[in-house]
């Protein structure tokens, strides 16, 4: 499955693609599209050619408070309802340590949003994928990280056998 990578004035490009490309891959989907939006008038333009050829979208952008910048402009070009908290309604919430992302879904397309942060959209991509899983009912999962034990390697470096 093809889909396309968004970033809305971001400034960690790389890494944060390198994640994304990591995790996606993992369950065969593949970035056929990088896009960059510098300014806020290009950002729907932007999405809507994308959406218009794409299942699925992935959007990175600035996040100066706990949401991506982008996430209440989306969310108002969709009609998506708030609550009372300004969160989303019927939207699955992605939370890392201090930011929230978003998948947003619609009947055959969905649509990803992250915070410009590497460590951030580590914890926010497994969730996010177990979810795109089932949608578009893809195969394979996110292989387990290596846990390297640093105590165990630490002790027996110091009581050497």
């Amino acid at each position: 499955m093809n889909a396309g990578l968004l970033f809305f004035l971001a400034h960690r490009t790389s890494l944060c693609q390198k994640k994304i490309n990591r995790y996606l891959g993992f369950y065969g989907i593949e970035i056929a599209k990088v896009e960059i939006c510098p300014k806020l008038s290009a950002f729907n333009p932007a999405m809507s050619q994308m959406l218009s050829t794409l299942p699925l979208a992935v959007v990175v952008s600035t996040a100066v408070s706990r949401r991506p910048d982008c996430a209440v402009r989306l969310f108002d070009t969709l009609h998506i309802p708030l609550d009372a908290r300004g969160e989303p309604k019927g939207v699955l919430q992605l939370h890392g340590e201090d930011k929230t992302g978003y998948l947003i879904e619609s009947l055959n397309q969905a649509i990803l949003v992250l915070p410009d942060m590497p460590a951030e959209i580590g914890l926010m991509l497994p969730p996010a994928c177990e979810r795109l899983q089932k949608k578009f009912s893809l195969t394979n999962e996110v292989p387990a990280e290596p846990v390297i034990p640093y105590e165990e390697l630490i002790e027996n470096s110091m009581n050497p056998k």
